[in-house]
């Protein structure tokens, strides 16, 4: 995992998360959010933003090997 800090006129984080990373925050977040008698929609919430987040990632990964298969 890597972090760098750029601060322009507010400070912004730019956090790089391999694949497997965010699978294992997935499984907490979800272990969380599904817990018995847990009504916890934060947990819920951010399981579906980190879903989205792999999903997303998997697919831009999947469009940069085919452009450069293409080549």
């Amino acid at each position: 995992m890597k972090k760098s800090y750029v601060i322009e006129t507010s400070m912004q984080v730019k956090v790089e998360i391999d694949l497997g990373e965010i699978a294992q925050l997935i499984e907490v977040v979800d272990s969380v959010a599904d817990a018995e008698g847990s009504n916890n929609w934060v947990a819920k919430e951010l399981a579906r933003k980190l879903k989205a987040l792999r999903r997303d990632a998997a697919e831009e990964a999947q469009r940069e090997f085919e452009r450069l298969a293409a080549k």
